[in-house]
């Protein structure tokens, strides 16, 4: 008796949570997919990223064959113009924390001993492991997220020279 009114209580609140009145309201959109377009610099960091794409992992590599999660996420901001740290410890330490529902495409998504970088639209691209490699794949949450204030450049092409 106690066991199917038990049940009758849960069915009963199942469909109170989808009454009508919870149907009308609108479902929130994530984040992700409220993105504005990247400045120049994060756009150019992003596609040095995703000309990575497929390359093998290794470690302590920087590139260009192969690279580790921190030599790729290094390698990919210094395309824009800015140097990181070479590990990810070292980028954690150095680096500013956002809070996640703030992240934006460019920002460096850290784990204790990994580090990838967003691309907007749920996705990110790291260097994974030596059997994956360098991989574009959905967004896996992070216990940080960190953002590069790097100075707005005159010019990328300029800033790649020194």
């Amino acid at each position: 008796m106690l066991r199917r009114a038990s049940v009758f209580l849960l069915v009963a609140l199942a469909l109170v949570g989808c009454s009508s009145s919870t149907m009308n309201s609108a479902p929130s959109t994530p984040f992700w997919l409220e993105e504005t377009s990247p400045e120049p610099q994060t756009a150019a960091v992003i596609g040095f990223a995703r000309a990575q794409v497929g390359k093998r992992y290794c470690w302590g590599g920087t590139g260009p064959d192969c690279f580790d999660c921190s030599g790729l996420v290094q390698a990919a901001w210094r395309w824009g113009g800015v140097k990181l740290p070479r590990t990810s410890t070292a980028q954690g330490r150095s680096l500013s924390n956002v809070p996640f529902e703030q992240m934006r495409p460019g920002d460096i998504l850290w784990w204790h001993n990994h580090v990838g970088l967003y691309i907007g639209n749920g996705e990110m691209i790291d260097a994974y492991n030596a059997r994956a490699g360098v991989v574009r794949r959905r967004l896996s949450v992070p216990q940080r997220v960190l953002r590069v204030v790097a100075p707005r450049p005159h010019s990328l092409d300029e800033l790649r020279q020194t």
